[in-house]
């Protein structure tokens, strides 16, 4: 007997590959349209302020912080969380907070932190308990990642201002290191010396024109209005000047020894011979600024002398070096038995130079 054709289009096997295919397909369509429900609902939890997911990892990353600097932060439950605002408490979970920061039940994270580095640790978020029919008192965890960078600090070139002098030109250069953006630059306290002025960039330079002893401080702030100070201590030392007017005269044959001095200027000072030709046997000490020697023939030697200072400032003297013959006496016995005294007269006889 033949089987009727309705019986066979009556029942499907299972084992069949279409029918297997349609059974998985509406499986998955129903798993993603539940999502897409669960999606449009209140999700609840801990909101991503202030601490946002910008880059889509599995952390959010709050508001850095700066070793030293106060910190506050807080964390708040998200719109949606069926218990309305302020009811959640926060509480820490794990990971590791910086240290120096602590994390109040209200969701407050402050403190001073004293150590730098990149902190993770997990936050969790407490609903009431005894409120069943606005809260299911769920407990929820999320991740967070915090900064803590070590304070700005200054770099001054050189380490140790160096003393300045009128007339010379100076620059000191102030580098801000460790903060964010661009470091704004303004003169909080004292005065600079008349002639300097502080840049946008930190420099202070320019030509003082005022010797004196001047105290201020440079502050620089960052983009984050971070701010940190320098404290300076700048000396300025009057014009260098050869002081000394003229030389005492020397006697040929004798020893001789003069000094120079100058007025002013940074040590140390180097003084040269810069026209004019020295008596033979007389010599320039170029630390010390004094001639010494003993003198061979006399004469009348005009030099000029420069000294220079240690932030290459100059300053010329002109001089006569006068040198005598010897005084020679000797004695005569006249007639009747008088003694006369005679003396020679210096004779001055050199060159001029």
């Amino acid at each position: 007997m033949t089987r009727p054709a309705s019986c066979g289009l009556g029942r499907a096997k299972p084992d069949r590959p279409e029918y297997l295919g349609v059974k998985r397909l509406t499986l998955i369509l129903a798993v993603v349209a539940a999502l897409a429900g669960a999606s449009g609902a209140p999700a609840g939890g801990i909101a991503d302020e202030p601490c946002p997911n910008t880059r889509g990892e599995h952390t959010n990353t709050c508001p850095p912080g700066t070793v030293g600097a106060p910190y506050s932060i807080r964390f708040v439950e998200s719109d949606g969380s069926g218990c309305g605002p302020g009811r959640q408490t926060f509480h820490f979970d794990s990971g590791l907070l910086p240290p120096g920061l602590t994390l109040a039940p209200d969701g407050s994270l402050n403190g001073i932190a004293r150590q730098a580095g990149s902190f993770q640790f997990y936050v969790e978020m407490r609903e009431p308990q005894d409120d069943p029919s606005n809260c299911v008192g769920k407990r929820t965890q999320k991740q967070f990642t915090l900064k803590i960078r070590k304070q700005p600090w200054i770099i001054s070139t050189p380490a140790i201002p160096r003393e300045s002098e009128v007339g010379m030109p100076f620059r000191l250069t102030l580098r801000a290191r460790g903060g964010s953006g661009l470091f704004v630059w303004e003169l909080v306290a004292g005065k600079l010396p008349v002639g300097l002025g502080l840049r946008d960039d930190g420099s202070i330079v320019g030509t003082p024109r005022i010797a004196g002893t001047y105290r201020f401080v440079a502050r620089a702030r960052d983009t984050e209005a971070r701010s940190l100070s320098w404290p300076v201590v700048l000396v300025v030392a009057p014009r260098l000047v050869v002081r000394t007017k003229q030389l005492p005269a020397a006697k040929v044959g004798r020893f001789y020894s003069a000094g120079l001095t100058a007025a002013g200027g940074v040590a140390p000072t180097v003084w040269k011979l810069r026209r004019g030709r020295l008596p033979h046997g007389i010599r320039l000490a170029p630390a010390l600024g004094r001639f010494t020697g003993t003198p061979r023939e006399a004469g009348t030697y005009l030099v000029a002398v420069e000294v220079t200072d240690g932030l290459k400032a100059k300053s010329t003297g002109t001089f006569a070096i006068v040198i005598k013959d010897a005084v020679t006496v000797g004695h005569a016995r006249a007639a009747g038995g008088v003694d006369i005294r005679a003396a020679s007269v210096p004779q001055l006889h050199g060159h001029v130079r």
